[in-house]
């Protein structure tokens, strides 16, 4: 930015230059070198002495750069309805040349297409055909006085997008807006206005401390380089960090990758770093100390405690290894030797016995190797004599045994033989008796037993199975023999045949109560009708029927024999359906005695007296309860009892009031110490203070004064642009304060805001912030200046869409609190007021404009509300606002005053409804509200609206031409 300022700067300067002294042969001043194109408006519009303006404009700058194809280069383009190219960056290296195609231009006179232009300037006249070059800024200088006639914003953003920084300079008729969507941004440094032709050198003193100040490029643009921008005398170039290399476009940098060029010596993995590299292996390997080769990493050098016998270390880990005669176990850390014989020992008759690398057989005990080394024989102890065995020798492994013939066994010294008694080695297969026989036994029964089929077991002959027909109920075989048996719970006759059921009552029934009952095998007690068994199945309890239920009974259930019947509680009497209970009514027998009510209660009677009486002392006669007796319950004059009540009434020239009791004084300006200081206004149940015209009724609700500042929202827009300058801007701030020492400030009175603007809009403070004059006017001399452009117009669509929003202190509108805006300048806006101005004023706020110095009238008169006369100040120096201040006071309060209080004419038609309606609502609310209680002891405590307390008939018309 501060490159386009020195050149634009260096473009301009040179008109204040031109007109204060001859022009020189030499530049000023050597400038960097600058890519320069003129965009200058040739319309209809231009004048001939002002196009003749533009010219001098141009040809006075001219001369004062530093022209040349290696320094500045110059080009000029007139547009209307068309584009020309007068001559391009490449055309002259000369002044003298330039200025000689610049007398000669003939304006176009058509319409004005300042869009076209641009993109002529961006697409032809900056291109490197042209003459423009690279890392030289491009400027590109628009001249013109008025509104364009086709679209500029979009093109110009592209325009600056290809690094071209545009300058809008307007002239008398030109639209701030369409500068504002041409030039590059800040507006400030790149938007110009000014009245007429005659006055663009004006422009030019504000870049004379910069025409020939040394100049950094780089300093507030990187110009697009993507790493380093160095700057040279008027130019600069694009360099790359260390490790990049520059791309073509001379503004981007890419890494240098030397992996990707091969140049490098790495065995095996090549990581890439801008301009550098460095080695790795692959996984498994290691570095080594030259940082280039790889070696496998030697997993067992860790340590390979692991292994039983031998450690090999492979890629990645290591394996275990076993001596030659052994083979790795399942965890592959231990070995186990080789067993040859499980390879299969079949050439091994009895046992194959591992060694190391091989086998060799071996006999079980008993047995000898035989020659072939792999068979055993039974070692024969017979053969070497068995003389001493009465029968048999048979060799056994390791020995020998004598053996018997079949049906003789071995005796005690193992060589003798016995024949065998196969009935001592234990008959229990004989179920009776065993009888041996050589190499065998048979099995005999006992008298009165036959043998089984089995040939084992023996069978009691069975004399029933001959025929037991002299038998009742059973017949059981005894040996040699039979009984008759009877079945359970009967018992043998004499006959010894048949059978009699037992009889267990007859043993004695003392256990049962009432009757015992025999079954079979055993009794039951049973009990007469009307009884129920106990639990011990004994003894018999009469049955409650008035335990199955006793519902239907109201009060008692007796229970009798066979059933039950009803029962009444003391007092109570049993009614016709025998169970149901009244109550005695003692009053039924004659409550003469009462003066009132006769009320029964259990076994007897009392006396009552209606609602609204009480009861005397002998109990029966009754007296009307007399409320106001009890204390008049603070009516102010008079209290009216009545039944269940009472009411209070007024004495004459007076009013009862809504609480029923108080009375108040139809006239209470008459009556009270009102402290009025003008005048004192009675209305239904009050009075309220007013003022003559002109005056104002203060907080104090008494007296007036000429200005009620306790009762605005006020909002300052204070001018802090560059122009203002800090010594002035000082003043400002005191002219701040002097207004609101005029101000009666408080939460409830007025409110102040503060906004500053410039190029951008600030709130110094809202309306909701300070709620003293102190700390107002401390927080104003703390604002700090803001410099930089003057957009008013932005300024007051702030206020409008935010100070005077109820979130930054405004009060609602419904309030009726006047809000008021004061607007204080020194120049002309960089933006369009019109639309906000208008809009504010539409909001209802009351607008003041205050100018000074360079501040535009006609701005001025439309921020300001009508009558314009009285709301737009201006003074031409900042030492004179003090007394704008003064005049300000006067008009604020003037304005703020006008109908806040309306003092209505009591006989007007309105007034005399009003005053009706509210009379009619007081009346309804009287006789709605005007409640007593009932405070008598028992009594009730509930609220009894008084009947027939007021009497009124609504009027529907009041005399005069007013009806309602």
């Amino acid at each position: 930015m501060t490159r386009a300022l020195v050149y634009v700067g260096l473009l301009i300067a040179i008109m204040a230059a031109a007109d204060a002294r001859p022009q020189s042969a030499e530049p000023k001043c050597k400038s960097g070198p600058v890519d320069l194109v003129f965009i200058i408006d040739g319309s209809r519009s231009v004048r001939p002495h002002e196009f003749e303006t533009m010219r001098k404009f141009m040809i006075d700058i001219i001369n004062e750069l530093d022209i040349g194809l290696e320094t500045t280069r110059v080009g000029v383009v007139q547009y209307s309805s068309q584009v020309q190219n007068v001559f391009s960056l490449k055309s002259f290296s000369k002044p003298a040349q330039m200025v000689k195609s610049i007398n000669e231009i003939i304006p176009l006179a058509q319409g004005t297409m300042t869009g076209l232009a641009i993109r002529y300037a961006m697409n032809v006249a900056f291109s490197r055909e042209q003459g423009a070059r690279r890392n030289v800024p491009h400027v590109a200088v628009i001249v013109t006085d008025g509104r364009p006639q086709d679209r500029v914003a979009e093109v110009a953003g592209a325009a600056r997008e290809s690094g071209i920084e545009i300058y809008a300079i307007g002239v008398a008729r030109a639209d701030m807006t369409s500068l504002r969507a041409m030039a590059s941004p800040p507006f400030e440094d790149h938007v110009f206005h000014v009245e007429s032709f005659d006055l663009i050198h004006q422009f030019g003193l504000q870049f004379q401390d910069k025409l020939c100040g040394g100049m950094d490029l780089c300093l507030e643009s990187d110009h697009g380089c993507s790493h380093i921008c160095e700057s040279s005398p008027g130019s600069y170039q694009c360099l790359c960090l260390p490790g990049y290399t520059l791309n073509e476009d001379g503004k981007t940098c890419t890494p240098i990758d030397l992996c990707a060029e091969q140049k490098h010596d790495c065995q095996q993995i090549c990581i890439a770093s801008p301009g550098s590299f460095t080695c790795d292996c692959h996984m498994g390997y290691t570095l080594n100390d030259d940082k280039k080769t790889c070696k496998m990493i030697d997993y067992c050098s860790f340590g390979n405690d692991s292994c039983d016998h031998q450690c090999v270390s492979v890629l990645n880990g290591f394996n275990c290894k076993c001596n030659e005669g052994y083979t790795l176990n399942d965890d592959l850390k231990t070995c186990t030797m080789i067993d040859y014989c499980s390879f299969g020992n079949d050439s091994c008759e009895h046992e194959c016995v591992s060694i190391l690398q091989s086998f060799y057989c071996l006999c079980r005990d008993g047995y000898m190797l035989n020659e072939d080394e792999t068979s055993c024989t039974m070692i024969d102890y017979c053969s070497f004599g068995n003389d001493s065995c009465e029968h048999q020798c048979v060799s056994v492994l390791n020995g020998f045994n004598c053996q018997c013939k079949e049906g003789y066994s071995l005796n005690g010294d193992l060589k003798t033989c016995t024949m065998i008694d196969y009935c001592s080695f234990g008959n229990d297969s004989c179920e009776h008796q065993c009888v041996s026989v050589l190499s065998g036994f048979y099995c005999q029964c006992n008298e009165g037993y036959s043998l089984n089929k089995d040939m084992k077991t023996c069978t009691m002959i069975d004399y029933c199975s001959f025929g037991n027909d002299s038998c009742e109920h059973q017949c059981v075989s005894v040996l040699n023999g039979f009984n008759c048996q009877c079945k359970e719970g009967y018992s043998l006759n004499d006959d010894k045949k048949t059978c009699t059921m037992i009889d267990y009552c007859s043993f004695g029934n003392d256990s049962c109560e009432h009757q015992c009952v025999s079954v079979l095998s055993g009794f039951y007690c049973q009990c007469n009708e009307g009884y129920t068994l106990n639990d011990n199945k004994k003894t018999c309890t009469m049955i409650d029927y008035c335990s199955f239920g006793n519902d239907s009974c109201e009060h008692q259930c007796v229970s009798e024999l066979k059933g039950f019947h009803c029962q009444c509680n003391e007092g109570y009497t049993l009614n016709d359906d025998k169970k149901t209970c009244t109550m005695i009514d003692y009053c039924s027998f004659g409550n003469d005695s009462c003066g009132h009510q006769c009320v029964s209660v259990l076994n007897g009677f009392y006396c009552q007296c209606n609602d609204g009486y009480t009861l005397n002392d002998d109990k029966k006669t009754c007296t009307m309860i007399d409320y106001c007796f009890f204390g008049n319950h603070s009516c102010d004059h008079k209290c009216f009892g009545v039944l269940n009540g009472f009411y209070c009434i007024c004495n004459e020239g007076y009013t009862l009031q809504e609480n029923g009791k108080t009375c108040q004084s139809d006239n209470l300006c008459n009556t009270v110490e009102h402290g009025c200081e003008y005048q004192c206004v009675s209305t239904p149940g009050s009075y309220h203070c007013i003022c003559p015209e002109g005056h104002v009724l203060q907080d104090d609700g008494k007296t007036c004064g000429t200005c009620r500042s306790s009762n605005i929202d006020l909002v300052l827009l204070i001018d802090g642009s560059k122009s203002v300058r800090p010594n002035n801007f000082e003043l400002v701030k005191q002219f701040v304060n002097q207004v609101v020492d005029q101000l009666d400030v408080s939460s409830k009175g007025t409110r102040v805001g503060l906004v500053q603007y410039s190029s951008r809009v600030r709130t110094e403070f809202p309306l909701s912030m300070y709620q003293t004059k102190e700390e107002i006017k401390k927080a104003v001399m703390n604002v700090e200046y803001m410099e930089k452009g003057t957009m008013t117009g932005l300024a007051l669509k702030h206020m409008v869409e935010n100070s005077f929003s109820e979130t930054d202190g405004a009060r609602p509108a419904n309030k009726n609190i006047p809000r008021v805006g004061l607007v204080f300048t020194d120049g002309r806006s960089q933006d369009d007021i019109t639309e906000w101005a208008k809009k504010a004023k539409e909001a209802g706020i009351t607008m003041y404009a205050v100018g000074v110095g360079k501040a535009i009238e006609d701005e001025l008169r439309v921020i300001a509300s009508d009558p314009v006369q009285k709301h737009f100040f201006y003074s031409a120096d900042f030492t004179a606002i003090s007394q704008i201040a003064e005049n300000l006071k006067i008009n604020v309060c003037a304005a703020e005053s006008q109908g806040e209080i309306e003092v209505k004419d009591p006989c007007a038609c309105e007034s005399l409804v009003e005053f009706q309606q509210a009379t009619m609502s007081t009346l309804d609310q009287l006789n709605q509200k005007n409640v007593s209680y009932d405070q008598t002891i028992g009594g009730s405590g509930e609220p009894v609206a008084h009947k027939n307390m007021i009497q009124h008939q609504r009027t529907s018309r009041i005399e005069g031409s007013c009806w309602v």
